[in-house]
């Protein structure tokens, strides 16, 4: 089994708990989540607000951690 995601997850979740919200938190959270083989990144990624970035990181976050 891969546990590429959820390690994704782990460092998403880890990277957000200690550097926050910031526009540069939220790019480096999505930097992990390209890197995993199987993710369809969204084409419109960069014209999402912060906020539904982050709900979907989170919710990204979620999903691996409860694997």
């Amino acid at each position: 089994m891969n546990d590429l995601p959820r390690m994704a997850s782990m460092v998403s979740a880890m990277f957000s708990a200690t550097e926050g919200d910031s526009p540069k938190s939220i790019e480096q959270r999505a930097r992990f989540y390209r890197l995993v083989p199987g993710i369809d990144w969204p084409n419109n990624w960069d014209e999402l607000d912060l906020a539904e970035k982050k709900k979907r990181l989170d919710a990204m976050d979620k999903l691996g951690l409860n694997r």
